[in-house]
């Protein structure tokens, strides 16, 4: 989506395309949605004869701005599969702009649900006790998406040929980024190393969200959960949601509890993953490895505006979230140690 004047004039063309009755067709409320780091977002409101609809667009900002680079054929493809399966709970996707050519930028529109963020109502509702409640329907709502048929997911997403080959390819990820970095990164190669001598047990591979959070949990007006921003959707290990859910966690929000026996206990109960494979030594592993995804998208363009390749504001307000990221990294690496020695 354009950041111009020109964006609701675009969208009510682009909405009375796409209706039986275009003249009646009026974009009576526009929204910027606050608080994303990738996308360019908004909120819409349509009114025609037969009434008033809420939609999201969700788009690319212009080159430059984005901390992490994504595509949005790709997310749209996701998105149709799982949403014409009715198995992962998730916004309706309604049209897909691939070109820009309508909306000023490759751009998806989907369904707007009455709904509040699940940060924001842990925020107002948890205090001084963990809400184990809330914990294990998270744990639902990620049982679901790691036990989904991927077979049914677009022919073009990559498939990893081995457990091992792809856990090594995530690895090597942090090495190369390190090496490409303008300075050097200590933390960034002792993690690489880590990662690469502590492997836990293999398991099936399957469908990862990628971005598992609790901000990115809807809560809409039955208390059912559904799932957001899937631009970093990909096939591979299912701990790594649940890795970067308590990373998540312990960075935003209040306590919620996902990383104790009975937590680990429901959700082996619900994907019949076992218990040496799923248990808070191998999530703690993968609150490392699964936080490659956005962690070195953040270093890489933080290498851009310190070359100038970008004056992005929101890159280099992430800056700040690297030393606190890698003293989750460290923590996360001493719990797995402490459990695996027997020490905890």
């Amino acid at each position: 989506m354009t950041d111009t004047t020109d964006s609701r004039a675009r969208l009510e063309e682009f909405f009375r395309r796409r209706s039986d009755d275009p003249a009646s067709v009026t974009v009576t409320e526009y929204e910027v949605i606050t608080g994303g780091y990738s996308r360019a977002m908004a909120r819409v409101w349509v009114e025609d004869a037969t009434g008033r609809r809420g939609y999201v667009v969700r788009s690319d900002p212009p080159p430059g701005q984005s901390i992490i680079d994504t595509d949005r054929a790709q997310e749209w493809a996701v998105l149709s599969a799982l949403h014409e399966s009715g198995m992962v709970p998730l916004p309706p996707p309604r049209w897909f702009d691939a070109t820009g050519a309508e909306l000023g930028s490759p751009a998806i529109v989907m369904d707007l649900i009455e709904s509040e963020s699940l940060l924001s109502k842990a925020r107002r509702e948890v205090t001084d006790e963990p809400d184990l409640a809330m914990a294990d329907q998270l744990g639902a709502t990620a049982a679901g998406v790691h036990t989904f048929d991927v077979a049914v997911l677009p022919a073009d997403l990559e498939r990893p040929t081995s457990w091992d080959d792809y856990i090594d390819q995530r690895i090597q990820r942090w090495v190369d980024a390190e090496r490409a970095h303008v300075s050097s990164d200590p933390v960034m190669r002792y993690v690489a190393s880590w990662l690469r001598d502590n492997k836990p047990p293999p398991m099936p591979l399957g469908l990862v969200h990628g971005d598992f959070q609790m901000a990115n949990v809807l809560v809409d007006q039955n208390g059912d959960y559904v799932l957001i921003d899937w631009e970093l959707t990909h096939i591979g290990d299912p701990r790594e949601d649940l890795g970067w859910g308590v990373l998540g966690l312990a960075l935003q929000a209040p306590e919620v509890v996902l990383d104790d026996d009975a937590f680990y206990t429901r959700y082996r109960e619900r994907t019949g993953f076992t218990e040496e494979q799923v248990n808070p030594a191998t999530v703690a592993y993968f609150t490392v490895l699964g936080a490659d995804n956005v962690f070195l998208s953040v270093m890489e363009q933080l290498a851009g505006v310190a070359t100038g390749a970008t004056t992005a504001m929101m890159v280099a307000y992430m800056s700040n979230a690297v030393v606190g990221m890698h003293n989750e990294f460290m923590k996360a690496i001493d719990l797995n140690e402490a459990i695996r020695s027997g020490a905890r």
